[in-house]
């Protein structure tokens, strides 16, 4: 039987908006390395504490500030996801200042008092920037859960801006993310049935793996311990199969949104062994300056970042 990745996500996307004032940017446009549209930690019909970074991301940044042209990937604080939320919002420095220069950060964990992110819902940033949000859906209920918001915003800050494994950062140093994942067999890319399918190889063919990493602090080439494993079963990999990528040369393709980016790590696999409809599952193991053994994808990825991890013999 021929293995398939098909997922049904069940989201009804409501298009048309109501504009109350222009949605304008805090800064440059971005290119941000985290699952657009598809969430690897919130799941579907998954009900969140709406005190929690996935509630928050669920009931309001999604539906009410991810929108068309506003912070959808145009700028930061990016909302697509649970991680690029999290990461674009936590200890990460402000584009607008204040009159007074009371804000440096848009979150400082336990510190509401002193985060961008809440004074923007509450405040017009002096006096010509408008109150976040500047644009709603039409059939929003912001407007009327306004007050609650801001409360769970409060909360979730003060008790330590935790992210979805519950932990409050210890720094600004977040970890490695993978910005897309190529296999090549005589130099050229194999094709995927989707974007988080498995990329699909000819048995008897064998091909080059090549990872695609950013990181908020540490350049690519100095990340650690870059290592590659696979396993036949998705949730169980033998160390004894655990090897070191290579490093470089750097290769320019595209990425997992459909955008080009360097690819740097590398390593050829021996694809000899498989028989049709076999499906090889990748998981790769790096360390910045504080994440030591940091995997991509990890027990709390979601099953599609696994699939695109993976390998399938036709």
């Amino acid at each position: 039987m021929k293995l398939f990745f098909n997922r049904t996500l069940g989201v009804c996307i409501v298009v048309t908006m109501l504009v109350f004032t222009a949605c304008e940017s805090d800064g440059p446009a971005i290119t941000n390395p985290y699952p657009k549209d598809k969430d690897s930690i919130a799941k579907a019909n998954d009900t969140w504490d709406y005190r929690t970074i996935q509630g928050l991301h669920a009931g309001l940044f999604k539906p009410t500030c991810a929108n068309s042209g506003c912070h959808d990937g145009n700028f930061e604080p990016d909302f697509r996801t649970v991680e690029s939320s999290y990461y674009s919002l936590v200890n990460q420095p402000i584009i607008k200042q204040d009159v007074g220069g009371k804000y440096s950060y848009r979150v400082v964990p336990f510190l509401a008092d002193k985060s961008m992110l809440l004074h923007r819902m509450l405040v017009d940033l002096n006096g010509n920037s408008g109150i976040m949000p500047l644009s709603l859906e039409a059939n929003s209920n912001y407007p009327a859960e306004k007050d609650s918001w801001s409360v769970r915003i409060n909360d979730w800050i003060n008790a330590g801006a935790k992210d979805w494994l519950g932990k409050s950062p210890e720094t600004t140093d977040f970890p490695p993310q993978v910005l897309g994942v190529q296999f090549l067999v005589g130099g050229v890319s194999l094709s995927r049935t989707g974007i988080y399918e498995a990329a699909q190889i000819n048995v008897g063919q064998s091909p080059e793996i090549w990872i695609s990493l950013a990181d908020d602090k540490t350049p690519i080439s100095n990340l650690k311990n870059a290592t590659i494993n696979w396993s036949t079963d998705p949730s169980k990999f033998d160390v004894a199969n655990e090897v070191s990528l290579k490093a470089g040369p750097q290769k320019t393709m595209l990425g997992l949104f459909n955008n080009t980016c360097d690819y740097y790590w590398n390593i050829p696999f021996d694809g000899g062994q498989y028989k049709a409809n076999d499906v090889v599952w990748f998981r790769i193991t790096v360390s910045d300056s504080k994440n030591i053994n940091f995997q991509i994808p990890n027990n709390n990825s979601m099953f599609m970042l696994k699939t695109y991890f993976a390998l399938q013999f036709n």
